[in-house]
């Protein structure tokens, strides 16, 4: 069969789908994954084949996941994103789609939704949170206010209306111009394909993040999609000797998120990590550290796959990205959650109820006291530490890809 993946977003976002690619590719199918140009490379080394897709995807990241974007605004952000581009990234995404048997896509990649209606190919959504209406939780974007299950509800209906109302105007004309009525004011009707519920792939864990009441039997929680480490993959020998010259040290991380204010922020975690004593390694992913001078018990690292690192940090401290999370709580390891925006307030919070890492600190919020205090915590908390090792030693007994395959398989028929 041949399948067409669409994502849009960060690594975090493209990581998964190389790891579900590799899988299908083995069982013979034929993989095309349409994805911004900052990811061609990634992909192309994965032997998956690239199709282009306009847009900038640290744009896509500043706007959509800044510290600042509020629930109105990652909309408006998303309408500023899309209307420069509209021409040739809806052209980018229909020629992508052109030939598959099925198309497999991700929150920001549902305009496929248009094509697969169009072209009559099955489809199934991609998510990495759960972004279908519930009463146990508000959308993600929204407010966490604690006013109850109608509040919740309302939240994920209030982003429905709003993600039609941004997308409305730019899709119609597209519409039209490959056979497809116009979309009504209010109307979502991107859980549905010909009156039958979407199959929907939730790449995480349910131990982790529990089904909610409301999903059905379409919606799918595989468990996460974790991209192995290449078998021929070494660590660069300073990282190496770094790590067996002393404790173990923290990880911080805030992978590609490139919103809120970086100098801020870097001095807040040098100055935490100098007062409680610890070594650390420090990833810096799409900022730049360009002439700065660190300690000496500080590392700066490039991309280092974490499925490698993590088991030898003491906690791992990052932005709350489904991926990232993934891999801190199956290294077995306490986790510090710094969110930004989008979904990572939920991961943190996940992770904070599960007893296996701190109370999640809003970036914006992000002080020497509390990022010092959190340090203190994951490095002395024996009951947090044996409670990671306990979840870690669940979650790497997951087969997220193997399950996902399958639901795919049998969904082709």
């Amino acid at each position: 069969m041949k399948i067409t993946i669409i994502t849009i977003g960060s690594r975090g976002d493209v990581q998964p789908f190389l790891a579900l690619s590799r899988k299908l590719q083995e069982k013979g199918h034929r993989i095309r994954i349409c994805a911004m140009d900052v990811f061609k490379e990634t992909i192309e080394q994965e032997g998956v084949e690239h199709a282009p897709m306009a847009g900038d995807a640290k744009e896509v990241m500043l706007r959509l996941i800044g510290e600042q974007v509020s629930f109105i605004g990652y909309f408006k952000g998303l309408h500023d994103l899309l209307r420069p581009i509209e021409r040739e990234f809806l052209s980018d995404i229909e020629k992508a789609c052109i030939g598959a048997d099925a198309i497999l896509y991700s929150t920001l990649g549902s305009v496929a939704y248009h094509v697969a209606e169009k072209l009559n190919i099955l489809c199934f959504r991609v998510f990495f949170a759960p972004l279908d209406p519930t009463g146990e939780f508000p959308a993600m974007t929204a407010p966490r206010l604690p006013l109850g299950g109608w509040y919740n509800k309302m939240t994920f209906r209030g982003g429905d209306i709003l993600w039609s109302h941004t997308t409305r105007s730019l899709l119609n004309n597209w519409r039209v111009s490959m056979g497809l009525r116009r979309i009504k004011p209010l109307e979502f009707p991107y859980r549905t394909m010909k009156g039958k519920p979407i199959p929907t792939l939730y790449a995480y864990s349910s131990f982790l993040a529990p089904k909610p009441k409301e999903y059905g039997a379409h919606q799918y929680l595989t468990g996460f999609w974790i991209q192995e480490t290449k078998a021929d993959w070494k660590p660069d020998e300073r990282l190496v000797r770094f790590l067996n010259t002393g404790p173990k040290p923290l990880y911080i991380g805030f992978g590609s998120t490139v919103g809120g204010d970086f100098d801020r922020i870097l001095r807040v975690v040098l100055e935490s990590v100098r007062l409680t004593g610890q070594r650390a390694l420090l990833s810096a992913g799409w900022r730049s550290l360009n002439g700065m001078e660190l300690p000496d018990t500080v590392m700066q690292i490039e991309n280092v796959p974490h499925e490698w690192l993590f088991p030898q940090m003491l906690a791992v401290s990052h932005h709350g990205g489904a991926g990232t999370t993934a891999a801190g709580v199956r290294a077995g390891v306490p986790s510090i959650i710094i969110p930004f925006g989008g979904d990572q307030p939920y991961w943190g919070d996940r992770i904070y109820q599960l007893g296996i890492g701190t109370k999640p600190i809003w970036c914006k919020r992000l002080t020497v006291k509390n990022f010092t205090k959190a340090i203190i915590e994951v490095a002395s908390n024996p009951v947090m530490k044996e409670k990671a090792i306990q979840v870690g030693t669940q979650l790497r007994k997951e087969q997220g890809v193997d399950n996902a395959v399958s639901i795919i398989e049998n969904s082709l028929g």
